[in-house]
């Protein structure tokens, strides 16, 4: 046998070494290349960066790259990362830890991932995050289109900034806009509320909610619907601009827009708008409602009622912490049995004091009792009211007027000052006093006295005197005394009485003057007309005869303790005279053309009303 050709065996044996070694050595060569062959690269969208394994597959006439450990690529300012790639052209699946990032603000972390470089659309997979700045989307599986900076889910996902989250079946969310559209089953939680509907659009960068959907939002005991409007997260500010309603506990509203500001606690309502309890409701064309002061103001055409007010005004307000409301502008608030209007009201629900200024006119429906003045101050427990000034153009310099109606005819009465109350809250007697130059009107009696009160118990009529003698006036006759008291009956005269210096004096032509005096006078009256008189103590007449054409013939002067006279049409028709009465006939040429006068006569005309005008 010829001896072994040691070259050429030391070079089989060379061989088979290194055919042995070159797998173990290969991989090796592989980890220390960071990058794959520059001519691949150059036909690739998506670089790569680092890896600590490389490895090449056949498929097909493809070439598919295997990257493991550390991995790292690059497509223009998009870096992805993950444990795991294969890389097939422009396309790649990646696997574990996998980590999408593009500039500083968007980071996409995933389980894994497919990744198209040429469309720049990645579909991730598994516990899916996007991170945005503060924002942070949760989900099971996302399509993140890099190029456009749009995401996209239908499996569900989760919105958290940290202090709120969102949950939704479907979204979109526009990175570079900062807006997130979100449809199906769409809830938000925060501390201070919670939110679901259909649809909605949150923007990222401003923390605004905008409602596209038929919205609910609860907060603590109260709910609101909407749909359409905003929700400003960070400033906790809500406007509501289609079919807006709220409620809380009892209590709902509604109104053509509505807004709400957590900072200052307003809940203001816009636009034909509604709010009401079990026991209140107002309307105005804005409501505001602030839960911090607990003040309500009602602005435009505003109403507001409760269980015994009915308000109207142009704008009213009202805090149910001091009780307190205003009517500011031109305002009517009905309280039966009483009823007020003014320029403005003030009323104070737990003092039971109020306060009306400006062409004030207030109503006792009860009594029938209509008071006009420029100011009326009123107490509810006491029905106390006192009148200053005048309604209208007469202002504060005025003075204020009664009116009531009696036998179809109105009755008017003005003072420097009325007032009126109730001395029994148990009854609905209301005591009436006019003070200073008190004037009365009605079209068949007039008056005139110092001060004066009234009573609704027995419906009479007190004239005092301080520095002038009350004085009544019927048709042609004139009634004064120190004291008149005056009854009304059904709403008709019924009698007047007249105490110390009583006397009564009539004329028809305010020549010769017919005169009555005594001590106290009463004269009764039927379908208001005198019918018959009562005069006592050291009574005296002076009355002068007519013949049948009207013509004085002359004058009866009597003297007695006590004298009744009876009438018809406003005429005497005969006298009675009691205990020893003493006259004489005196004839129209002995008795002169100037009329005879008892002691004390006085025929007032300056203080006598002509018109409702005369008693300002």
């Amino acid at each position: 046998m010829a001896p072994p050709d040691i070259p050429a065996l030391g070079k089989m044996l060379f061989c088979k070494k290194v055919a042995w070694l070159l797998p173990l050595l290969f991989p090796v060569l592989l980890f220390s290349q960071t990058t794959p062959p520059v001519a691949k690269q150059d036909t690739q969208k998506l670089k790569i960066e680092t890896a600590f394994l490389v490895e090449y597959f056949v498929k097909g006439n493809r070439t598919l790259q295997k990257l493991s450990g550390n991995v790292r690529m690059r497509q223009e300012e998009t870096l992805v990362y993950c444990d795991t790639a294969i890389l097939d052209q422009d396309q790649a699946i990646l696997k574990g830890t996998v980590v999408i990032e593009q500039g500083d603000s968007v980071k996409v972390f995933a389980d894994s991932a497919f990744y198209d470089a040429q469309t720049k659309i990645s579909d991730l997979f598994g516990e899916v995050v996007l991170v945005n700045g503060r924002q942070e989307l949760f989900t099971n599986r996302l399509r993140y289109d890099l190029g456009n900076k749009i995401a996209t889910y239908h499996a569900g996902a989760t919105l958290t900034n940290g202090k709120s989250q969102l949950e939704s079946e479907h979204g979109y969310y526009f990175v570079n806009d900062h807006e997130v559209f979100f449809k199906g089953n769409v809830q938000v939680t925060d501390p201070e509320f919670t939110m679901r509907t259909d649809t909605m659009a949150f923007n990222t960068e401003t923390q605004v909610v905008r409602f596209v959907a038929p919205t609910l939002i609860s907060q603590r005991d109260s709910r609101i619907y909407t749909e359409g409007g905003f929700y400003d997260i960070e400033n906790d500010f809500a406007e509501f601009d289609l079919n807006p309603q709220y409620e809380k506990e009892d209590q709902r509203g509604y109104a053509r827009k509505m807004r709400y500001n957590g900072l200052t606690k307003e809940y203001i309502l816009e636009g034909e708008a509604h709010a009401e309890d079990s026991k209140q409701q107002a309307d105005a064309e804005i409501i505001r409602f602030n839960t911090e002061t607990e003040e309500t103001v009602l602005r435009g055409n505003a109403h507001y009622r409760d269980s015994t007010r009915n308000i109207n005004g142009t704008e009213i307000r009202y805090n149910s912490r001091d009780k307190n409301y205003q009517v500011i502008g031109r305002g009517r608030v009905s309280d039966p049995p009483n009823i007020i209007e003014a320029d403005s009201l003030d009323f104070n629900d737990q003092l039971g004091r109020g306060l009306a200024l400006g062409d004030v006119a207030w109503v006792d429906t009860a009594s029938d009792v209509t008071i006009l003045a420029w100011r009326i101050d009123y107490n509810k427990p006491s029905e106390y009211l006192n009148a200053f000034g005048g309604a209208g153009e007469q202002g504060p310099q005025g003075r204020p007027l009664m009116k009531t109606l009696i036998e179809r005819d109105t009755l008017y009465m003005a003072a420097d000052t009325l007032t009126s109350y109730k001395p029994d809250s148990a009854t609905d007697v209301r005591l009436l006093i006019a003070h200073l130059d008190v004037r009365i009107f009605k079209s068949d009696l007039q008056a005139s006295c110092d001060s004066l009160s009234f009573s609704t118990l027995d419906s009479v009529f007190w004239f005092y005197k301080l520095a002038n003698l009350p004085v009544i006036w019927s048709d042609t006759s004139q009634f004064s005394g120190d004291t008149i008291r005056m009854s009304m009956k059904d709403k008709k005269l019924d009698r007047i009485w007249l105490r110390q210096n009583a006397m009564v004096i009539n004329s028809e032509d305010e020549r010769l003057f017919n005169q009555i005096k005594g001590r106290n006078t009463t004269a009764f009256f039927r379908d208001e007309e005198i019918r018959e008189m009562l005069v006592e103590g050291n009574a005296q007449a002076v009355y002068y005869a007519l013949d049948d054409k009207r013509a004085y013939i002359g004058v009866n002067e009597t003297q007695c303790s006590e004298m009744r006279l009876y009438f018809g049409d406003n005429k005497v028709e005969s006298i009675k005279f009691y205990d020893q009465p003493a006259g004489k006939f005196i004839p129209m040429k002995k008795a002169g053309k100037e009329t005879k006068k008892l002691e004390g006569f006085f025929w007032e005309k300056r203080r006598r009303p002509g018109s409702v005008a005369d008693l300002f």
